[in-house]
Protein backbone atom coordinates (compact mmCIF):
# COMPACT_ATOMS: atom_id res chain seq x y z
CA UNK A 1 0.00 0.00 0.00
CA UNK A 2 1.77 3.29 -1.02
CA UNK A 3 0.44 6.86 -0.56
CA UNK A 4 -0.76 8.39 -2.88
CA UNK A 5 0.40 12.76 -2.99
CA UNK A 6 -0.57 14.19 0.00
CA UNK A 7 -3.33 11.84 1.42
CA UNK A 8 -2.83 9.21 3.69
CA UNK A 9 -3.96 6.04 2.69
CA UNK A 10 -5.98 3.85 5.51
CA UNK A 11 -6.80 0.34 4.82
CA UNK A 12 -9.85 -1.49 6.93
CA UNK A 13 -8.41 -5.26 6.99
CA UNK A 14 -11.03 -7.84 7.72
CA UNK A 15 -9.50 -10.66 9.65
CA UNK A 16 -10.62 -14.24 10.35
CA UNK A 17 -13.75 -14.66 12.20
CA UNK A 18 -12.33 -16.09 15.44
CA UNK A 19 -9.66 -13.39 15.74
CA UNK A 20 -10.93 -11.03 18.10
CA UNK A 21 -10.34 -8.00 16.32
CA UNK A 22 -9.86 -6.80 12.42
CA UNK A 23 -7.11 -4.68 11.49
CA UNK A 24 -6.76 -0.40 10.87
CA UNK A 25 -3.99 0.59 9.05
CA UNK A 26 -2.77 4.16 7.93
CA UNK A 27 0.15 4.86 5.84
CA UNK A 28 1.46 8.45 6.23
CA UNK A 29 2.32 10.62 2.43
CA UNK A 30 6.02 10.22 4.35
CA UNK A 31 5.88 6.24 3.77
CA UNK A 32 5.48 6.12 7.56
CA UNK A 33 2.78 3.37 8.99
CA UNK A 34 0.95 2.71 12.01
CA UNK A 35 -1.40 -0.24 12.49
CA UNK A 36 -3.82 -1.64 15.39
CA UNK A 37 -6.00 -3.84 15.60
CA UNK A 38 -9.51 -2.67 15.49
CA UNK A 39 -12.63 -3.83 17.61
CA UNK A 40 -15.44 -5.53 16.10
CA UNK A 41 -18.47 -3.55 17.03
CA UNK A 42 -21.02 -5.88 14.68
CA UNK A 43 -22.33 -3.56 11.90
CA UNK A 44 -19.17 -1.72 11.35
CA UNK A 45 -16.59 -1.13 12.98
CA UNK A 46 -15.94 2.72 15.45
CA UNK A 47 -12.98 3.30 13.60
CA UNK A 48 -14.76 3.25 10.38
CA UNK A 49 -17.66 5.52 11.07
CA UNK A 50 -14.97 7.99 12.60
CA UNK A 51 -13.05 7.71 8.96
CA UNK A 52 -16.60 8.07 7.76
CA UNK A 53 -17.50 11.38 9.75
CA UNK A 54 -13.84 13.07 9.83
CA UNK A 55 -13.56 12.55 6.22
CA UNK A 56 -16.73 13.65 4.94
CA UNK A 57 -16.57 16.65 7.21
CA UNK A 58 -13.66 17.70 5.88
CA UNK A 59 -12.68 17.92 9.62
CA UNK A 60 -8.89 17.30 9.69
CA UNK A 61 -8.28 18.21 13.65
CA UNK A 62 -9.56 14.79 15.19
CA UNK A 63 -8.72 11.11 14.78
CA UNK A 64 -7.20 10.67 11.25
CA UNK A 65 -5.90 14.27 11.36
CA UNK A 66 -3.78 13.60 14.17
CA UNK A 67 -2.55 10.37 12.97
CA UNK A 68 -2.03 12.17 9.68
CA UNK A 69 0.34 14.29 11.28
CA UNK A 70 2.27 11.69 12.99
CA UNK A 71 0.40 10.16 16.12
CA UNK A 72 0.65 6.70 16.34
CA UNK A 73 -2.17 4.54 16.75
CA UNK A 74 -0.99 2.64 19.52
CA UNK A 75 -1.22 5.85 21.59
CA UNK A 76 -4.50 5.32 23.91
CA UNK A 77 -7.07 8.28 23.17
CA UNK A 78 -6.96 9.08 26.80
CA UNK A 79 -3.01 10.02 26.58
CA UNK A 80 -4.11 12.21 23.39
CA UNK A 81 -7.03 14.01 25.11
CA UNK A 82 -4.28 14.67 28.00
CA UNK A 83 -1.73 15.91 26.02
CA UNK A 84 -4.23 17.83 23.87
CA UNK A 85 -3.99 20.76 26.85
CA UNK A 86 -0.84 21.71 26.15
CA UNK A 87 -2.28 24.36 23.17
CA UNK A 88 -4.54 25.86 21.19
CA UNK A 89 -4.48 23.87 18.07
CA UNK A 90 -4.28 20.83 20.17
CA UNK A 91 -7.32 21.88 22.27
CA UNK A 92 -9.24 22.00 18.97
CA UNK A 93 -7.76 18.56 18.01
CA UNK A 94 -9.49 17.23 21.09
CA UNK A 95 -12.84 19.29 20.81
CA UNK A 96 -13.11 17.85 17.03
CA UNK A 97 -12.25 14.51 18.49
CA UNK A 98 -14.54 14.81 20.93
CA UNK A 99 -17.17 16.12 18.57
CA UNK A 100 -16.78 13.29 16.46
CA UNK A 101 -16.75 11.04 19.13
CA UNK A 102 -19.91 12.22 20.12
CA UNK A 103 -21.94 12.19 16.21
CA UNK A 104 -20.17 8.42 15.67
CA UNK A 105 -22.35 7.38 18.77
CA UNK A 106 -25.35 9.16 18.09
CA UNK A 107 -24.71 7.76 14.29
CA UNK A 108 -23.81 4.13 15.31
CA UNK A 109 -26.97 4.21 17.54
CA UNK A 110 -29.12 4.68 14.66
CA UNK A 111 -26.67 1.93 13.03
CA UNK A 112 -28.94 -0.77 15.43
CA UNK A 113 -32.48 0.71 16.13
CA UNK A 114 -33.00 2.70 12.66
CA UNK A 115 -32.71 6.25 11.91
CA UNK A 116 -34.57 9.51 14.54
CA UNK A 117 -36.14 12.35 12.70
CA UNK A 118 -33.80 15.32 13.04
CA UNK A 119 -35.24 16.98 15.95
CA UNK A 120 -34.68 13.61 17.89
CA UNK A 121 -31.24 13.14 16.74
CA UNK A 122 -30.16 16.91 17.40
CA UNK A 123 -31.15 15.95 20.87
CA UNK A 124 -29.01 12.94 20.54
CA UNK A 125 -26.25 14.74 19.68
CA UNK A 126 -26.14 17.61 22.16
CA UNK A 127 -26.20 15.12 25.15
CA UNK A 128 -23.62 13.27 23.28
CA UNK A 129 -21.45 16.75 22.68
CA UNK A 130 -22.01 17.03 26.88
CA UNK A 131 -20.78 14.11 27.82
CA UNK A 132 -18.10 14.47 25.96
CA UNK A 133 -17.69 18.29 27.08
CA UNK A 134 -17.77 19.90 23.61
CA UNK A 135 -19.75 22.00 21.73
CA UNK A 136 -22.49 20.77 19.67
CA UNK A 137 -21.60 21.06 15.96
CA UNK A 138 -24.08 22.99 13.86
CA UNK A 139 -25.01 20.52 10.93
CA UNK A 140 -28.09 21.16 9.24
CA UNK A 141 -30.52 17.97 8.61
CA UNK A 142 -28.84 17.23 4.59
CA UNK A 143 -25.30 17.03 6.36
CA UNK A 144 -26.72 14.02 8.88
CA UNK A 145 -28.77 12.46 5.84
CA UNK A 146 -25.04 12.21 3.40
CA UNK A 147 -22.94 11.27 6.47
CA UNK A 148 -26.38 8.26 7.36
CA UNK A 149 -25.48 7.60 3.39
CA UNK A 150 -21.62 7.40 3.65
CA UNK A 151 -22.17 5.32 6.08
CA UNK A 152 -24.51 2.40 4.42
CA UNK A 153 -21.70 3.03 1.66
CA UNK A 154 -18.77 2.07 3.45
CA UNK A 155 -21.20 -0.66 5.08
CA UNK A 156 -21.63 -2.09 1.53
CA UNK A 157 -18.11 -2.12 1.02
CA UNK A 158 -16.97 -3.53 4.70
CA UNK A 159 -19.74 -6.27 5.03
CA UNK A 160 -19.28 -9.25 2.16
CA UNK A 161 -15.36 -9.26 2.59
CA UNK A 162 -13.86 -12.23 3.62
CA UNK A 163 -11.12 -12.53 5.56
CA UNK A 164 -7.46 -10.90 4.48
CA UNK A 165 -9.38 -8.41 2.59
CA UNK A 166 -9.80 -4.77 3.18
CA UNK A 167 -11.40 -1.59 2.38
CA UNK A 168 -9.12 1.21 1.75
CA UNK A 169 -9.62 4.98 1.34
CA UNK A 170 -7.08 8.06 1.16
CA UNK A 171 -7.54 10.66 4.20
CA UNK A 172 -8.58 13.66 3.85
Amino acid sequence: MKPRGTAMLVRFTKNRPEAPADTLTCVRPDGSTTTREMPRQGILPRDAACFVVEQRLGWTNAHFGAIARGRSLAEPAAAARATAKATKTSTESASAAGQCAALVECLQGEQWGGATDPAAFAIKLRAACRRHGVVTPALPDATIADLRAALREFGAAWRPLTPGHWVERSYP
